[in-house]
């Protein structure tokens, strides 16, 4: 399998286990820790460096950064409509903020590397 497979095959593994585990009721069992704000932030970090490893064109970079962006606001509106779930602006800024660093570090050690 080629690199940019594997790459997509990693997103797409990522944004899904991020779509269930942000939908899934919390009766379901399944414990995340205490730490909410940093499973977020970790989560969003892996799923926006995982984009910019795909693919390098600028206007690529900048539609990951949108959709990676707006998928977690979603998410977050989505959790709205599941029973014993809240939406969170807290959630969603940590979101927010872990897509942008991650694009930010890729754009950083990329810069520095060529």
């Amino acid at each position: 399998m080629s690199r940019n497979k594997l790459l997509i095959l990693s997103f797409s593994c990522v944004f899904l286990g991020i779509g269930i585990l942000s939908l899934i009721p919390p009766s379901s069992g399944i414990e995340l820790g205490e730490h909410d704000k940093w499973n977020h932030f970790i989560a969003y970090l892996i799923l926006a460096l995982n984009w910019c490893f795909i693919n390098n064109k600028r206007s690529f970079f900048f539609l990951g950064l949108l959709i990676c962006i707006c998928y977690g606001l979603s998410l977050e509106y989505l959790q709205g409509f599941v029973p014993g779930r809240v939406p969170s602006w807290l959630d969603a800024l940590a979101n927010t903020g872990a897509v942008v660093t991650g694009f930010l570090i890729y754009s950083i050690t990329k810069t520095k590397r060529g």
